[in-house]
């Protein structure tokens, strides 16, 4: 029995322990402050938004978390102050103060509009449904209208952006407007007053006040009606996302991260959310929505109006020390020209001799100039066939050689005076066989190497790659790389350029030889391959290179993008817009376990191609 006392008596102490515990863990957390628009008044904000402050204090450890409901100018002029860590707002205000300070939107929230839920809303434009000379937009001409100020979105943008586009601009057709400020219930009262003869506030205010039973929403009638599926709710405008809950630049990333998983996991009907009246929270949305009514409006991020030089250089005081100091530097510039000027016109007279002696020598450097730029224009030039003169001078060198050994071969028949003419006859014909193939290799060159326009005509792909392979042949013996070709036969057709066509293989080839020659690998092979491919002709060049990671599979097409020390890095480039250009498509693709592979596709040249090709 003493025992079980005992034990009792230990988890009361354990129990009071943890409660002080908690208490002092409490006492020194630290308060987060949220700014909270009180479109309805700080009474109603701190009734809707305390519980979802407690909430959030309970859920994160450490952090405690306040409501400051703030009208319009307040939030704002908090924002630039940092005096809230956390902001929740129309979507309107939101943006400006993106773009003025930087804050960052964190969640959405949801709106229940009757049995649905969505994260949009707009705003309502109304009048008392007594007034039947008020329908339309367009009645309001001549007539007053009440909002909460000019710079409330759902309390007036949305309205404005609405009439501009019925043609009443409420700045010059209105006999006035009336800002109330907030709560946005003083305009509802005012047009049921008659003190004006219509309103515009959020979706959501009327209908809420008739639930509260403060008005009856029979008594009003809504200009512009626009329907909602399924719903009864009165809109007058577009609809734009709901509010955000947005985190300063200041607050800390993480705890911003734990607010946003908090208020994400809260569920419909929990108290935070039920003391709210809306449905919950989602995911940030797109603001476009916002800045395109900005955009039309010519209002906040989007304003076209005067801006004084104060605030210019507030805003850019580096740029305008630079203008200041460059000013200063022009005009000492401006002093020491003219001095120089008049220093100089006084010499004139006895300097006319140097100075035609100035001039001559000035056109002599620029024509030395001239030639120089000449002679360098050609060495980049002879640069370009730079790597395939090794290969040209190994292929002349064989035909050549042979060509010298038939010649020789048939001089010492006739010096033996042997009339063989069987003989003669096939040293003569090896003679102009291996003539003829040295014109071939000069030919091929000469032809890859002309300046011409480019010339669309119907090719036969796999002469096209057996071409290219033939130039690429040596280089490829250089690095150790065996060229294997593979080519379909019965290819149909393409239309293009021959030289643009072997251009693509020879920068697609040489990339690939390049990539074996700097990898270990003790397999070096390119194997190029065509098919027939769904109406297309597609070639595949795939060596058993090092390959490439993902992130370098899109950027290797980028002009200057480039892996080589000595490259330029537009190879690629010229293959995208050329394949581009013949109406196909080059891309790569990784093996399995390394090299990699550069296909191509052209379309097959049909008789509408041709006729079109031909318009």
């Amino acid at each position: 029995m003493g025992h079980g006392k005992s034990f009792i008596g230990g988890i009361l102490c354990v129990c009071l322990i943890w409660a002080a515990t908690g208490a002092v863990s409490s006492a020194f957390a630290e308060t987060h402050r949220i700014g909270v628009l009180a479109f309805r008044g700080a009474e109603h904000a701190v009734r809707s938004w305390a519980p979802t402050a407690r909430y959030l204090s309970e859920s994160i450890d450490g952090a405690k978390f306040e409501i400051i409901p703030l009208p319009l100018a307040e939030l704002r002029e908090s924002v630039a102050k940092r005096k809230v860590a956390f902001v929740f707002t129309n979507s309107g205000q939101y943006v400006e103060l993106e773009t003025d300070y930087g804050i960052s939107r964190i969640a959405t929230l949801k709106a229940a509009f009757g049995t649905q839920v969505r994260n949009v809303f707009g705003a309502v434009i109304f009048t008392r449904a007594i007034r039947k000379d008020i329908r339309g937009l367009k009645d309001l001409k001549g007539k007053s209208l009440a909002a909460v100020k000019r710079g409330a979105f759902g309390g007036f943008q949305m309205a404005w952006r609405e009439m501009i586009v019925a043609g009443v601009d409420p700045f010059s057709d209105l006999s006035s407007i009336k800002f109330t400020g907030l709560p946005q219930d003083k305009i509802v009262f005012a047009v049921l007053r008659g003190d004006v003869d219509a309103g515009t506030v959020r979706t959501g205010v009327l209908e809420t006040m008739d639930d509260e039973g403060v008005i009856h929403a029979g008594d009003f009638h809504v200009l512009n009606a626009q329907p909602v599926a399924g719903q009864a709710v009165r809109l007058s405008t577009r609809l734009y996302p709901e509010w955000p809950f947005a985190a300063l630049p200041s607050t800390p990333s993480n705890l911003a991260e734990k607010v946003a998983i908090a208020l994400l996991s809260l569920r419909p009907n929990s108290p935070a959310v039920e003391a709210t009246g809306f449905a919950g929270w989602t995911v940030p949305l797109d603001y476009k929505p916002v800045h395109d009514l900005f955009r039309d409006l010519q209002i906040g991020p989007y304003k076209r109006g005067k801006i004084g030089i104060g605030e210019i250089i507030e805003q850019h005081w580096e740029w305008a020390l630079f203008a200041f100091v460059l000013l200063a530097l022009i005009g000492l510039h401006g002093i020491r020209t003219e001095y120089l000027v008049q220093r100089r016109t006084r010499q004139l007279s006895n300097a006319n001799r140097d100075l035609e002696h100035e001039i001559l020598e000035r056109h002599r450097a620029e024509s030395r100039a001239r030639q120089h730029e000449a002679e360098l224009a050609h060495v980049s030039r002879i640069s370009l066939i730079g790597e395939m003169t090794s290969g040209l001078a190994h292929e002349l060198r064989q035909p050549l050689t042979a060509i010298s050994n038939y010649a020789n071969g048939g001089i010492h028949r006739l010096e033996r005076q042997d009339k063989s003419e069987t003989e003669l006859g096939d040293a003569l014909k090896h003679i102009a066989e291996q003539a003829t193939r040295a014109g071939q290799i000069i030919s091929r060159v000469r032809g890859y190497m002309r300046k011409r326009e480019p010339k669309r005509e119907a090719l036969d792909l796999n002469h096209a790659i057996s071409e290219a392979a033939a130039l690429l042949k040596q280089d490829a013996l250089a690095h150790d790389v065996s060229i294997h070709l593979k080519l379909a036969p019965g290819l149909p057709p393409i239309r293009g350029d021959l030289i643009e066509i072997e251009q693509l293989v020879i920068n697609l080839a040489k990339n690939a030889i390049d990539a074996i020659a700097d990898s270990r690998s003790p397999i070096r092979e390119l194997h190029i391959e065509t098919e027939n491919h769904a109406g297309k002709v597609r070639a595949t060049l795939r060596d058993t290179g090092p390959g490439l990671n993902a992130d370098d599979l899109e950027a290797m097409w980028t002009p200057f993008f480039s892996q080589k020390p000595r490259g330029l890095g537009l190879g690629l480039a010229i293959c995208r817009t050329i394949a581009e250009t013949h109406g196909g498509a080059v891309w790569a693709e990784t093996g399995n376990s390394s090299g990699l592979s550069m296909i191509f596709e052209l379309p097959e040249m049909t008789e509408r191609r041709d006729v079109q090709a031909a318009d």
